[in-house]
């Protein structure tokens, strides 16, 4: 071990030499990097291998790397002064670790990511194109690996034919992976222009060729199998066709990209004619080249809304008479219809935004007649309109769904928002709790609750009894017990605090907030009483010491500050711990244990 670390120092030695000979490091920092790469050199050549030690000597000659090329144009020694003996040795020895530790740690993806990434930045691309094939030898299932290959080889390499052959390895390998076949398409019509420009170039664009290859290129052949391939492949699926037609609408300065987005759109019509998604794709075509169109009119300070605006107009008209063809799926085609809008609304400015509103309230109003919407809808359309509208939309929601508690709950959040009489909303929700699964909904307490604080300690009060009787279902106690005892703690004294709490700890279902929110009201007291405090975590030991860690803490915590540092007591508390949490919590355990220095 020592003779190979000994033989890799002395194969140095050059380097340090002109280093010091022209005065990039003094003979007190050779000696110091001397050690630190001995220090390094000694836990890579180990028996078990470790990937961190091979980063950390990496990264260390990286920052070396850096550092002298700061100096060099500090010294102002020039570029290349001795870079082949200093700079180009660094850089070796970095790719050298780079591929060993990838050797042997081959499943990391992350290791062979970096590696490409710092041959990019040195340059080095012939080596980062080996570097992917070797990366693809081990991760050849990872489609975006290949994606990011094939790119590399036709933007940095210039090699339209190994990007090809990459694309087509890959596909042959998983011919179900769209993103992999847009993507290939995408670069079939960049190698277009590319075509193209070169022609441009060779002022041959207006002449005929002998090269049928190029002919082809050039007349979208290619492209135009490529779709066909895909589309064969992957069948039943026209929001992967329209994908393509997306792509094409990038490309529309080519003669053959009109012709083939009218056939993608024939296909989808012809083929997918019952299908909803494929409808609603073909409705939506005036606006496949928004962003082009906004792009360009920003280009001449021009404003696209009022031609955005138009585009939009045409694609509700489509949707509106597709909507008339009894062969369509009707619940699903409004539906996406909805969807678009509700997209549109979301994306417009601020100044157009209450002309979409209108719009989208239209579209709801009609769809509503038409199908039965969601909760869900009715939720969307209620959060789009205003307040007195939403009123009477989500009235209509539970009239049509009254076991809904996410409906009732909107309902009531409608009317507390507001300065309403407390009569209308208690009479609301004594509507709402005629429903057994509204009454037994942890949302709808919540809400009500929430409002009655602000309104009627009384009635409050009643509230929070109510939630905590049998007769409710134990998730609406779970959710209140707490709230309830920091109600009191708020507008009583801390003697009904301690009366509640003893009313309620012996009641199912045991809450963990409750327990720990009358800890720390005893603790914050003015005078603690220190026995109910043990008794509250004792109690709160037996139905959550298995499955909260956080809970030893806190009993260990308080033992600290409030028994005089009694490390006797400290310890049976963290044995009785290890001895009684779960594997995962234990873990979790020891280690805040470590952090907080309380073993």
């Amino acid at each position: 071990m020592a003779e190979v670390v000994q033989r890799h120092l002395e194969d140095m030695l050059t380097e340090f030499e002109q280093a010091k000979r022209i005065g990039l490091f003094s003979e007190a920092e050779i000696k110091k990097i001397i050690r630190t790469r001995r220090r390094h050199e000694y836990k890579i050549i180990r028996r078990t291998k470790e990937k961190e030690c091979y980063l950390d000597y990496i990264k260390y000659e990286t920052h070396l790397l850096k550092l002298v090329q700061l100096r060099r144009e500090k010294l102002k020694l020039g570029r290349m002064h001795k870079k082949n003996e200093i700079d180009l040795e660094i850089k070796r020895r970095i790719e050298r670790l780079f591929r060993s530790v990838c050797h042997r740690f081959k499943k990391d993806i992350q290791l062979w990511l970096t590696f490409i990434e710092f041959l990019k930045k040195q340059h080095d691309y012939s080596t980062a194109s080996s570097a992917f094939t070797s990366a693809l030898q081990t991760h050849g299932n990872k489609y975006w690996l290949w994606i990011m290959a094939a790119k590399f080889e036709f933007e940095v390499m210039v090699s339209p034919s190994s990007a090809r052959a990459l694309f087509q390895r890959a596909l042959r390998m998983m011919p179900q992976e769209k993103k992999l076949w847009l993507e290939y398409f995408k670069f079939e019509l960049l190698y277009v222009e590319l075509v193209q420009k070169r022609q441009a170039i060779l002022d041959r664009a207006s002449k005929e060729t002998a090269n049928n290859e190029e002919d082809a290129v050039l007349q979208g052949k290619i492209v135009e199998i490529v779709f066909n391939n895909a589309q064969a492949t992957i069948e039943n699926d026209p929001k992967f066709l329209c994908s393509f037609a997306q792509i094409l609408h990038e490309f529309s300065q080519f003669s053959f990209a009109e012709s083939l987005i009218d056939q993608i759109y024939s296909l989808l019509r012809i083929k997918y004619s019952s299908n909803a998604l494929a409808q609603s794709l073909i409705a939506q075509r005036p606006l496949i080249n928004e962003r082009k169109l906004v792009e360009e009119a920003a280009k001449k300070e021009q404003d696209a809304s009022f031609m955005v605006a138009v585009l939009e107009q045409q694609v509700r008209e489509n949707y509106e008479e597709l909507l008339k063809d009894t062969t369509t799926n009707k619940d699903e085609l409004w539906n996406l219809y909805l969807d678009f809008c509700v997209q549109r609304l979301s994306q417009t400015s601020d100044s157009n935004k209450s002309e979409h509103i209108s719009i989208c309230d239209q579209v709801f109003s009609s769809a509503n007649e038409q199908i039965s919407l969601t909760p869900e809808r009715y939720l969307e359309w209620t959060s789009i309109v205003d307040r007195d509208r939403a009123k009477s939309i989500i009235k209509k929601a539970t009239d049509q769904y009254p076991d809904d508690p996410s409906l009732w709950d909107k309902r009531l959040s409608l009317f507390t928002t507001e300065a309403t009489d407390s009569k209308v909303i208690k009479k609301e929700f004594k509507l709402a709790c005629r429903h057994p699964q509204v009454k037994n909904s942890p949302l709808i307490w919540k809400t009500i609750v929430e409002y009655a604080r602000e309104h009627c300690d009384k009635w409050t009060e009643e509230l929070f009894e109510e939630s905590q009787t049998g007769s409710l279902d134990l998730s609406v106690a779970l959710e209140l017990k707490s709230q309830y005892l920091q109600w009191v703690n708020q507008t009583k004294s801390i003697k009904q605090v301690r009366q509640l709490f003893d009313r309620l700890c012996s009641r199912i279902p045991a809450s963990l907030p409750f327990y720990m929110d009358y800890i720390k009201i005893e603790q914050s007291a003015s005078t603690i009483d220190r026995t109910r405090v043990r008794t509250a975590f004792e109690q709160a030991i037996i139905y959550f010491g298995k499955t909260s860690a956080d809970l030893w803490l806190a009993y260990m915590d308080h033992l600290k500050q409030h028994q005089s540092l009694d490390f006797v007591t400290i310890s049976r508390i963290h044995s009785r711990a290890l001895h009684t949490l779960e594997s995962d919590e234990l873990k979790r355990f020891n280690t805040e244990c470590a952090l907080r220095n309380l073993t």
